[in-house]
């Protein structure tokens, strides 16, 4: 269950639909991000559709708000495209922000999301490794292969179910071993399974039939579970947190087109 934010930080201004999942005593606190709500800002403009309304600093990458005389600070280990919803990870404590996002840093983190792909995938187990490579186009970021001057991206795929009526469906678990920008929406496409709802790397026609037959406007990929380890104080810490499936996976499965 999502714990009372007011138990933790009194006024915590949570972003719509966001809620907090499960917290560290040290100050390391799980948070559920809603598909279409930012990471962080990008811009002023950005504030009301991001993950805490308060300002915020890029250098620190953290948010800054007040309550009362109290000055409150939550910082970002990682980030979520907007259009992904689940689980993501935050610290209040900013000596062990540092020690955590070196985690992140050292690939120590393992992380657990589940995509609704277009297709039948056979190979029950597998791994994708590509060389990726983000470029600018126009104002937002296109992943593109490049073994010349990109970086590997690694990850392990499993079946999870299949559906072969209209439309072919694959529910795939992806354990990302590298945190590459685009890095599933961009291997899923490659390998011709594209990600239900993705406007960047998707089947358009496809995703505009789903739309228009049920009405979901998402991206049919969620970040399921994390788990991080780390050593502070003279002792080893453990935390995992999940977030469940939406309802709309499962949903879409069973839905038939005509």
């Amino acid at each position: 269950m999502p714990l009372n934010a007011s138990t933790i930080f009194p006024g915590i201004p949570l972003g719509r639909g966001v809620t907090i999942l499960d917290t560290h005593p040290e100050g390391l606190v799980a948070l559920y991000k809603p598909c279409r709500i930012l990471s962080h800002p990008n811009s002023e403009t950005d504030r009301k559709l991001c993950l805490i309304q308060a300002s915020w600093s890029k250098d620190r990458e953290r948010y800054l708000w007040k309550n009362g005389k109290d000055t409150h600070r939550f910082y970002l280990l990682h980030r979520l495209d907007s259009l992904t919803s689940g689980v993501i990870l935050g610290c209040v404590n900013p000596n062990l922000a540092r020690e955590l996002k070196q985690q992140f840093s050292k690939q120590k983190v393992a992380k657990t999301y589940y995509a609704l792909v277009s297709g039948f995938v056979q190979d029950s187990k597998s791994e994708w490794q590509d060389v990726l490579r983000k470029r600018r186009f126009g104002s937002g970021l296109l992943v593109t292969t490049d073994r010349r001057r990109g970086k590997t991206a690694k990850t392990h795929v499993e079946v999870v179910e299949t559906k072969r009526n209209h439309p072919k469906l694959s529910l795939l678990r992806l354990n990302p071993m590298t945190g590459r920008t685009h890095q599933l929406r961009f291997q899923c496409a490659k390998r011709k399974f594209p990600i239900i709802g993705d406007t960047t790397y998707g089947n358009f026609s496809l995703n505009r039939d789903i739309q228009k037959a049920t009405r979901y406007q998402r991206l049919f990929l969620h970040a399921y579970s994390i788990r991080i380890e780390w050593h502070w104080k003279q002792r080893q810490h453990y935390f995992r947190a999940k977030s469940e499936i939406p309802e709309e996976f499962n949903k879409l499965m069973d839905f038939k087109m005509a």
